[in-house]
């Protein structure tokens, strides 16, 4: 699985799941650009490396980096993981469907009493 296809199923389930009382966006970093729209970016603020989904839960924030089971964190994805939790935040790289599932559940993501399972969402 690509690592866009487990980001889409992760937000088809925060899109049905997720808690009323959270807030969670995708930051989309890892598009194609030409080089004055990346330029551009930058100058806005746009940083390499910043994690897939962000989320305060509970007055935590919350970055959470996707990856393919045979994934590896680039240079710039471990140096924002560095600073986020030296600013106090919480980060978490899960590799594959299972992990990315396992980490939702263990930030509180869901509703309560969903139960979310692997079987059934592969392709």
């Amino acid at each position: 699985m690509s690592e866009t296809a487990l980001q889409q199923h992760c937000v088809k389930l925060l899109n049905s799941y997720a808690r009323p009382d959270i807030e969670w966006h995708a930051v989309p970093n890892g598009e194609r650009r030409d080089k004055k729209t990346a330029q551009r970016l930058k100058a806005l603020g746009v940083q390499a490396g910043v994690a897939d989904l962000m989320f305060l839960i509970e007055a935590k924030n919350i970055a959470l980096e996707l990856k393919t089971e045979n994934g590896k964190m680039s240079k710039a994805q471990e140096a924002f993981q560095e600073r986020f939790e030296r600013a106090g935040g919480r980060y978490a790289c899960a590799y594959g469907l299972s992990e990315a599932i396992a980490a939702l559940i263990d930030i509180r993501a869901f509703r309560p009493n969903v139960h979310v399972n692997v079987k059934g969402l592969m392709p």
